[in-house]
């Protein structure tokens, strides 16, 4: 799972032992804060009095021991700096936003995200069961998500306008369409999800088959990172 980390350690008032003065060298400060955790370049960054805020994308499984929050849960000020450094000033009509990637590795998110931000993708669905198994949240009516692409970018906000439950045998020929992949046909949908979803089964444990429930979701493009 991806998570952000926001950090202001460049800002602390005392000197960093034998690594810089405060507020000099701000990322050696920050590495030094953080010694348990890898970080990667920043994502972004903004110019502040103090000197710059960073914005970090990391794996949270290199975080060993790290304590995590949703960034529904963060202060105002934390809020502030995710919007500005993450998502280009745009803020969400809700905090209560969740973060997260199409597909199962980074090359499925990136092109799925390319399907949404070029309009050919306004349908996205997921499998109930395999879902409560690994504690992933189910889409909900007027839900807001920040979709990121393959190295954990935000790149589109999302919000949800229907979703409908129904057994794989039952979806549309129309909603296989709206997933914008493959040929779009209902054959190649059908083909290529089958496979995508016998690949969780095994992964968590489970049987897939014609039955098995999924949740259809159609949303609506509010926003995509970087255009005004």
């Amino acid at each position: 799972m991806l998570a952000l980390i926001l950090e202001r350690a460049h800002a602390f008032v005392d000197p960093v032992p034998d690594l810089a003065p405060a507020g000099d060298r701000p990322l050696v400060a920050v590495h030094a804060a953080l010694p348990t955790i890898t970080l990667p370049a920043p994502a972004g960054s903004r110019a502040c009095a103090g000197g710059r805020d960073f914005a970090f994308v990391v794996d949270r499984s290199a975080a060993p021991g790290a304590s995590w929050r949703p960034i529904r849960e963060c202060d105002d000020a934390t809020w502030q700096l995710y919007v500005e450094l993450m998502l280009g000033g745009y803020e969400p009509p809700t905090r209560a936003i969740d973060v997260w990637s199409f597909g199962d590795g980074p090359e499925m998110a990136a092109q799925l995200a390319h399907l949404v931000m070029c309009g050919a993708k306004r349908v996205t669905m997921g499998w109930n069961a395999a879902a409560a198994r690994s504690g992933t949240p189910v889409a909900y009516v007027g839900g807001v998500s920040v979709v990121t692409d393959g190295f954990g970018y935000p790149r589109i906000v999302l919000r949800t306008i229907d979703v409908p439950v129904m057994p794989f045998d039952a979806v549309t020929a129309a909603d296989a369409a709206g997933e914008g992949e493959g040929d779009l046909s209902y054959a190649d949908w059908r083909e290529s999800h089958e496979r995508y979803f016998r690949a969780e089964a095994v992964r968590h444990d489970l049987v897939f088959d014609g039955t098995s429930e999924l949740s259809v979701e159609r949303f609506e493009v509010l926003h995509v990172v970087g255009v005004k």
